[in-house]
């Protein structure tokens, strides 16, 4: 029987619907949108297969009864499964029906087959919601897939958790501040487009049909289902999804259609041998890694397993299956302060994120024309280019998951600010030599840098020059003047200077304070700025 512990695939479908609410920050192109529907029809296709086989698990029910003789308990038996079977299909008609309303007030399809409503969030929020719960669709979802449980559990006798959660009930949002006050409607369907509604419900599927499918098979094993002897082996393949995220788990189940419990065949794809359980069904898992995606960021790729069956007359026979997937490549989210270009031999911090990956997220990352220091968490960076353009490659668990260029672009040179008395001087104004007290010099970085690379822009005049003139020749008794510091108090030198002499203030070396604490000298314009002076 099924247990209140996720599966795989509900994992799997989980992660995705972080990727749907990551894209819904972005502008999210209709691509992407169209790979999420994809997925949906996927899972969809998984649905309709499952319910299929439960479908055909009552009448092989039905009929082993039959050739049991109609056995008083096992009539019983037959007659839950045939009960549990059309409550299964009337709660899943109902979600299908949900998913046909969204998809005709989202405006249908178009000509060509595709969602016109697609992104569609406000119609989906309006049906699924309602004014209130009288009249929200979601509310009346929530309400009889919860009494689906509770019906599971009465025949069951176990006590299976309810599957429509609020977010309060939900380990995966209680203790998230901006969902936890969300009631199911709200986590699931307010601002929500309409393939991410389609694949809630469709997830929300897969769990009634599992669930069925576990009490389905237990109540084939009361009348003896698995003593069958067979005389025709066809090998399956049930995959979790064909349309796996690089760097996550794809998960597939291998199976013969017709085997017995009582001997169990063994599995192997290439060397790697699979673990098979006690009803003859193998597990198979790996990290899909990535590589040429085509144009819509898919990569088909194919795996066979052997599988191996002893025959009735004790000769042993090997099966091959193959089955494909498709590879899809996430989408990498870069974050920083200057994302459309990165300045040379600067640290500039950059969030290297793929939401698709969620917590199996261990990124690694290479470059090209720069060289990468760590930030302080697994998916921040510092890249410090040394070439014009630089290249970021990204991993994660080994497996590449695509690359990032950047265009590099040379520091802006400071601008050098010349201060009298502590403010900025004005040539039209000048000074007097009775008022002139000091004069002090800074060199600024523009807005733009200073905005993004607070630990670059610190910058420091380290030798300026002073000269006085006086028509065309330096005024009598004045001399050339190397302060020291960034500072200078005139003093008696001021009372010296006439009416019309002109002081002369050069910037000759300005240095730059880098992200590592180490300076480096910056060039800087050598043209004098003029102070003239006015008695």
């Amino acid at each position: 029987m099924a247990t209140g512990k996720e599966t795989p695939r509900q994992r799997m479908i989980g992660m995705m619907y972080l990727v749907l609410t990551a894209l819904l920050a972005l502008q999210v192109s209709s691509a992407v949108i169209e790979k999420f529907y994809a997925l949906n029809k996927s899972i969809e296709k998984n649905v309709a297969n499952s319910a299929q086989y439960n479908a055909d698990k009552v009448q092989t029910i039905q009929a082993a009864v039959k050739e049991r003789g109609n056995r008083k308990n096992e009539m019983q038996v037959a007659q839950q499964a045939k009960e549990l079977n059309i409550k299964s299909q009337e709660l899943r008609a109902f979600m299908e029906t949900l998913k046909t309303e969204m998809i005709e007030k989202t405006g249908g399809y178009d000509e060509d087959g595709s969602l016109k409503g697609a992104k569609e969030e406000t119609d989906v929020e309006v049906y699924m919601l309602g004014t209130n719960k009288s009249n929200g669709k979601a509310y009346e979802l929530q309400n009889r897939l919860n009494e689906y449980v509770a019906f599971i559990n009465k025949r069951s006798g176990t006590s299976m958790p309810p599957i429509a959660l609020d977010a309060k009930d939900d380990v995966l949002f209680q203790k998230n501040s901006d969902q936890r006050n969300k009631d199911f409607a709200q986590l699931n369907f307010s601002q929500t487009p309409l393939v991410a509604a389609m694949a809630v419900i469709s997830d929300l599927e897969t769990k009634v049909t599992t669930m069925e499918s576990s009490l389905m098979n237990s109540y084939a094993a009361k009348v003896g289902e698995g003593d069958y002897k067979v005389n025709s082996l066809k090998p399956i393949v049930r995959a979790k999804s064909k349309y796996v995220p690089a760097g996550t788990k794809y998960e597939a189940e291998v199976m013969m259609a017709a085997t017995s419990t009582s001997q169990l065949p063994t599995m192997n794809v290439g060397n790697q041998a699979l673990k098979v359980d006690g009803s003859g069904i193998g597990s198979y898992d790996f990290l899909a890694g990535g590589g040429a995606y085509s144009a819509d960021g898919l990569l088909k790729k194919i795996w066979t397993a052997q599988i191996k069956m002893r025959q009735p007359n004790g000769q042993d026979t090997v099966y091959s299956v193959s089955e494909e997937y498709y590879v899809v490549k996430p989408v990498i989210q870069m974050q920083s302060a200057a994302m459309k270009a990165l300045y040379f031999n600067c640290g500039n911090k950059v969030d290297i994120l793929v939401p698709a990956l969620g917590a199996q997220y261990n990124p690694e990352f290479k470059s090209t024309g720069a060289t990468i220091k760590p930030g302080g968490t697994k998916s921040r960076v510092y890249i410090i280019p040394n070439a014009p353009t630089a290249k970021i490659a990204v991993y994660n668990n080994g497996q590449f998951i695509g690359e990032e260029n950047f265009k590099v672009i040379p520091i802006p040179k400071p601008t050098v600010e010349v201060r009298v008395n502590g403010k900025l001087i004005n040539s039209k104004v000048g000074v007097t030599s009775s008022g002139l007290k000091s004069i002090s010099i800074k060199a600024i970085p523009t807005p733009e840098f200073a905005a993004s690379q607070p630990d670059d822009c610190t910058y420091k005049v380290v030798e300026w020059e002073v000269y006085f003139g006086r028509g065309r020749r330096a005024a009598s008794g004045l001399s050339p003047q190397n302060p020291p510091q960034e500072y200078i108090n005139m003093g008696s030198i001021a009372n010296s200077l006439q009416d019309k002499d002109m002081i002369f203030v050069t910037a000759k070396k300005v240095m730059r304070k880098t992200y590592l604490g180490t300076w480096e000298e910056v060039k800087v314009s050598s043209t004098p700025i003029m102070i003239p002076v006015y008695n």
